[in-house]
């Protein structure tokens, strides 16, 4: 007889007394309630070997195989959904037709894996995926964002106690391309300004001196702005990453949105047109962009360019990234570019050094008693 909480092994039998299968069955209690597992195996030895395995997992507070094999792919994306509505994060999009919300990282893998129980989610199954979205044509940084969700997934599993990880498979991120070097000079800049139609131009001049994002340039208010001290504040929850920074405002940029003010005492939102709020303005931009000779130009180059121009001109990293809301030093630098007239700049100091050296240099040898010049 076994020991109370040991298991035991049985054989499945039909009616008539015969073997519904071959194989030896595992038996035993989880927090109450009972577990039978197949050991896919006909040696009663190897079926021992494995209920004892399963027993000390079960005393780990580990989760059952049999409850593993029940996971599916909703299970784990729905718990990444939750996550993310908990935290608040504003990668969430809501659905138009029913209010819902979903990733656009996690829509792809939907279509993929869909129905998918977790244990067939192999590495293998894994490598398909980032083949069909190859072949679809998605750059592999988008592809990236798809796997981070389904990495997320599988460690939220893991920290639930739903998986263990070893179960988990091993995703490999793919190459991504170099960052974008899109920019801008000034008189560019002014240039582009000027096709662009006119409700646009005080936007465009705040994203290019402050670089800041576009959704949070079209969602400000007037209350953000202090016109009287030329200061900007974002409160906390008003940003992509929820930090609240003061950006200050200068020259034109100051001026343009004294005019704004004055033009729209009564609007609420600091950008409009024809009273109502700026949401899209991708065909004006483009059209714009194309008449000043900037194809492919896009207005979050505007942020690069803002990042870029305030290390131009000699304000402390700390300081740039406190003005351009970046929290870490791997995006930061991405927007940090170098230009080509940088490394210009960079070599003309370095002949100017040279030069330097070169006249203090003019120095004297002297060899023996004679002195050379």
């Amino acid at each position: 007889m076994r020991q109370r909480g040991t298991g035991g092994l049985i054989q499945v039998k039909r009616k008539d007394g015969t073997l519904a299968s071959p194989y030896w069955y595992l038996v035993y209690w989880d927090h109450g309630r009972q577990v039978r597992e197949s050991s896919k195996t006909r040696s009663k030895m190897q079926a021992e070997v494995l209920l004892r395995k399963r027993l000390s997992e079960r005393d780990a507070g580990q989760k059952p195989a049999v409850d593993i094999a029940k996971l599916t792919y909703e299970n784990l994306r729905d718990a990444l959904l939750q996550e993310y509505e908990i935290n608040g994060c504003k990668s969430l999009v809501r659905r138009v037709d029913d209010g819902t919300r979903y990733l656009p990282s996690v829509l792809p893998l939907d279509r993929f894996f869909a129905g998918r129980k977790v244990n067939g989610i192999t590495a293998d199954a894994i490598r398909r995926f980032v083949l069909e979205q190859q072949k679809a044509g998605k750059a592999n940084g988008t592809i990236n964002r798809s796997l981070a969700a389904v990495s997320r997934m599988f460690q939220l599993a893991v920290r639930d106690g739903k998986l263990q990880r070893q179960n988990a498979p091993n995703i490999e991120f793919l190459k991504e391309a170099a960052p974008r070097k899109g920019f801008l000079e000034l008189a560019d800049f002014r240039r582009l300004r000027q096709e662009l139609p006119e409700h646009l131009r005080a936007l465009a001049t705040l994203g290019f001196y402050t670089g800041m994002r576009k959704g949070e340039i079209l969602k400000l208010n007037w209350g953000n702005v202090n016109l009287a001290d030329g200061t900007l504040r974002l409160h906390a929850g008003e940003t992509k990453n929820d930090g609240a920074r003061t950006i200050p405002l200068t020259g034109e940029v100051l001026e343009m949105l004294r005019i704004l003010r004055q033009q729209n005492p009564n609007s609420k939102l600091v950008f409009t047109h024809n009273g109502q709020p700026i949401r899209h303005f991708e065909k004006s931009w483009k059209s714009a962009c194309l008449r000043a000779g900037m194809p492919g130009l896009l207005f979050h180059d505007l942020r690069r360019t803002g990042v870029r121009n305030l290390i131009r001109a000699g304000v402390p990293e700390r300081v740039a990234m406190a003005i351009s809301g970046h929290k870490t030093r791997t995006i930061f630098d991405r927007y940090n570019i170098v230009s080509e007239r940088d490394l210009h700049d960079a070599s003309r100091k370095l002949e100017n050094y040279l030069s330097e050296r070169e006249a203090d240099d003019t120095t004297t040898v002297k060899l023996g008693t004679t002195t050379v010049q």
